[in-house]
């Protein structure tokens, strides 16, 4: 599966979606990100439009993984979740030391964190969803 695939199978994509926590097993080579995902619709009414579900990405078979500085002091002032875009990593952001060493059929995302004004990068064999339990989560 793709983020895209993801992205086709969500009510609204992951448009408007949060990232709550993100955990990388180096030693399974599986990175997690927690998510919020909006699942209300922009015809309902309120507060319909604003439920979001819990779920879960996870990329399998991870290569690598890098954070970006933040470009903005607020950052870290406020604790909590992180909104995020998706995209194909352009292939000049890969290292060209690295590229070449990539598995066939890798699969490299930048999610971009607009809290930070800096990205996430990401490249894996396989990406995965799940919804991780049958509860909206309330947002703030």
């Amino acid at each position: 599966m793709t983020l895209e695939e993801i992205e086709e199978s969500l009510p609204n994509g992951l448009h408007d979606s949060v990232i709550q926590a993100v955990t990388m097993d180096y030693e399974q080579l599986r990175l997690t990100l927690r998510v919020d995902v909006l699942i209300g619709l922009p015809g309902q009414p309120l507060p319909d439009r604003e439920r979001y579900r819990a779920g879960v990405i996870v990329f399998e078979g991870v290569q690598f993984f890098s954070i970006e500085p933040p470009g903005a002091e607020r950052t870290f002032q406020h604790p909590g979740s992180i909104w995020f875009k998706h995209e194909r990593t352009p292939p000049e952001l890969i290292p060209q030391s690295v590229a070449p060493a990539l598995p066939e059929g890798t699969q490299c995302y930048s999610l971009f964190i607009l809290n930070w004004f800096s990205s996430m990068h990401i490249a894996a064999a396989e990406v995965g969803f799940a919804w991780s339990d049958s509860q909206e989560v309330e947002r703030r």
